[in-house]
């Protein structure tokens, strides 16, 4: 591998130990003021529901600019949004709602950081190096992940109160982010400059492509689970910081056994098979949490998440690259337009959940969105499948 690709490659790592601690605990610390899955919900629509516009942004910049620029901007965001997180503790107790101005700061910072990163992990390495850094890039990431829940447990155990806790884990992360935008600054590609655009990618006139971004939709309903209310909903079956984040450390070693002992079954004659199983554990794993919201439910939860997300999330990464990827002189621009319609889709998925609690009794609402939103996989798989047996194999 080049400098370049070596250099993406720890800017990933780096970013991820940020990211997973801010993934497990800042919704967790800012439920713990907004006191509300609504207003949670209503965070997660305005964080995501800004991808896109941000990540047309980034492309404009990024055909004049390197990468550096966006990754930069990006990183600055976020950190400013963890900044506000941290210093904005009296406002939080005035009125939860506060913590929405932390939602758009995250958005626009998150918006031009995975264009950058989405981007970047497609176009930085060769044909012939592509396998290698994704393979290293992989056990990078699985062992942060294993990395950031340890360190956040021995944080919590040391602190005097969750709460207290919390705010050092948000430390952390603004630290790790800095360090990240130093090696950002040295990613010096820039986008090709094309006739193709990002509109032209999101026209759904190529039946493949329609068939790709439906399968794409509905993975990202089921997905936008994840964003908040799962980490949530897993908190408050604990009842417990300290024993959240050592259940977190529990699921990652879990994820890295099941990612070691099946990764030589996700091959191209194997992927129907495998899509299928981690079709139905993902459906299951989010209906066990909402169903049985206690310690069980919560250890069920994690154990069938960690197998889910090898078998169910490494079959649709495989076949929507492979998509992809017979579009090579637009290949910049329809991840873009990927990555755009799954943002529609996850804000959408927050949307039924606010209309759902608007519309049923409280002690109901929950059950059934997550119920609902689970069952999408079962469209996801179908279309990918299909479109993958008539245009790749």
């Amino acid at each position: 591998m080049n400098k370049l690709e070596k250099r993406t490659i720890l800017l990933n790592t780096l970013f991820q130990f940020g990211y997973n601690l801010a993934s497990n605990f800042l919704s967790v610390y800012l439920f713990v003021y907004a006191d509300s899955l609504i207003t949670m919900s209503i965070y997660t629509i305005i964080r995501i529901g800004l991808f896109p516009v941000f990540f047309m942004l980034g492309n404009k910049i990024t055909q004049r600019r390197p990468f550096a620029a966006t990754y930069a901007i990006g990183l600055a965001l976020m950190t400013c949004s963890l900044v506000y997180a941290i210093s904005a503790t009296k406002l939080f107790e005035i009125n939860g709602n506060f913590v929405l101005i932390a939602a758009a700061i995250t958005g626009v910072g998150e918006g031009f950081y995975w264009y950058s990163s989405n981007t970047c992990n497609q176009i930085v390495p060769s044909i012939d190096s592509r396998a290698q850094f994704l393979s290293i890039n992989g056990i990078c990431s699985n062992i942060i992940s294993l990395v950031a829940p340890f360190v956040a447990t021995q944080v919590l155990k040391l602190s005097k109160s969750d709460l207290n806790g919390y705010r050092i884990i948000l430390y952390m992360i603004t630290i790790a982010y800095l360090s990240v935008i130093f090696v950002a600054l040295k990613i010096d590609k820039k986008a090709d400059r094309k006739n193709s655009s990002i509109s032209q990618a999101m026209s759904l006139n190529d039946d493949k492509w329609r068939k790709h971004i439906e399968g794409v939709f509905f993975y990202g309903l089921r997905e936008s689970l994840g964003l908040t209310l799962m980490g949530i909903l897993l908190y408050n079956a604990t009842g417990s910081g300290k024993l959240y984040s050592r259940l977190q450390m529990v699921f990652a070693i879990i994820g890295i056994v099941f990612f070691r002992m099946l990764t030589k079954f996700l091959t191209k004659d194997k992927i129907k098979n495998t899509f299928r199983i981690g079709m139905v554990l993902r459906i299951a794993s989010a209906v066990l949490l909402v169903v049985f919201n206690n310690m069980a439910g919560a250890i069920a939860y994690g154990v069938v998440n960690a197998l889910a997300c090898v078998l169910y999330d490494n079959s649709y990464s495989f076949i929507s690259a492979n998509i992809i990827a017979t579009y090579p002189e637009q290949m910049s621009e329809r991840v873009v337009a990927k990555e755009i319609y799954l943002s529609i889709s996850r804000c959408t998925g927050m949307a039924i959940v606010v209309l759902f609690y608007l519309i049923l009794p409280e002690q109901l609402y929950l059950i059934v969105s997550v119920i609902l939103l689970s069952l999408a996989p079962i469209v996801s798989y179908n279309v990918l499948i299909n479109a993958y047996n008539k245009y790749i194999r």
